[in-house]
């Protein structure tokens, strides 16, 4: 789906190619089999603890956004403050 889908709408809809990844293909496709091991350790997806668990009052999805959150705010302060990196 994650290539498909790309590739489907630029045929079907005639658009011009996108600019292209900075990053290399393999980086991509190890980004994407580690958010699917997530996801499947996690027993399910970012959106739908946030939305849908938290909107059933699940304590479980509780815990899972909180984390999600705070390992996105702690990895960001560190690239920026720690590492002195800004990634656009």
């Amino acid at each position: 789906g994650l290539l498909a889908g790309p590739l489907a709408y630029h045929f079907l809809a005639g658009v011009p190619n996108p600019a292209p990844s900075p990053l290399p293909w393999w980086q991509a496709v190890a980004g994407g089999l580690l958010v699917g091991i997530g996801v499947r350790l996690g027993s399910g997806c970012t959106s739908g603890h946030g939305v849908c668990g938290i909107g059933r009052l699940s304590p479980r999805s509780l815990v899972a956004t909180l984390t999600f959150m705070a390992t996105g705010i702690i990895t960001v302060y560190v690239i920026r403050h720690v590492l002195g990196e800004y990634l656009p």
